[in-house]
């Protein structure tokens, strides 16, 4: 038995070996070698081996097709699915404001969410995390324990003397400031300027 041609050709398919020889059997193993029959051969453990044969090669060429198919979807399949619409409680029911009308998210003992119009409504999510989880990172960013805030309504950023941020907002929101601490202003700059 030669095991020159496997030197020279790199199979990657399923081996079975059948020969006389036993003292073979663990170098068949390292060449991608599924199994080793000794002469004579058994015709119920061959089937089995021809199975086991098809049944690699199916799960072999089935995986790549799926990788393949995977490959082939547009980028933005592969995006997590964020929020588009939350729901603001108001005295009269519920509001439906879109993600790119929100201004910010602020928490005072409970939840609010300010458009871009300046309207102002409770929302239904216990924590600050829990809402961050739903935006889109690249719009939207925890800027402390109590705001987030949507890129498009920044205005200005100002530094403190403690190396502290702090935003300035776009009308009707100018008189609101969102302070940035010194251990978060890198990443925020990163964030901010890419």
């Amino acid at each position: 038995m030669s095991f020159e041609i496997f030197e020279k050709f790199q199979l990657s398919c399923p081996i079975i070996f059948v020969t006389s020889y036993n003292e073979y059997a663990i170098q068949a193993f390292k060449v991608n070698g599924i199994d080793y029959l000794l002469k004579p051969v058994d015709p119920d453990d061959l089937g089995k081996v021809i199975a086991k044969a098809r049944t690699l090669n199916k799960a072999k060429t089935a995986m790549p097709v799926d990788l393949q198919k995977l490959m082939q979807q547009p980028a933005t399949a592969l995006k997590p699915n964020y929020k588009e619409t939350f729901l603001g409680n108001s005295r009269s029911g519920w509001v439906p404001v879109k993600v790119g009308d929100i201004a910010y998210f602020q928490y005072e003992a409970v939840n609010f969410m300010v458009t871009r119009a300046n309207e102002r409504y409770t929302v239904d999510y216990e924590t600050m995390d829990q809402i961050e989880e739903l935006l889109d990172p690249s719009q939207f960013y925890r800027a402390n324990r109590q705001f987030i805030v949507n890129n498009d309504v920044i205005q200005s950023v100002r530094s403190q003397e403690n190396a502290k941020l702090v935003l300035k907002l776009k009308s009707p929101h100018h008189t609101v400031d969102i302070d940035i601490s010194r251990q978060k202003a890198p990443a925020f700059k990163r964030w901010l300027d890419r």
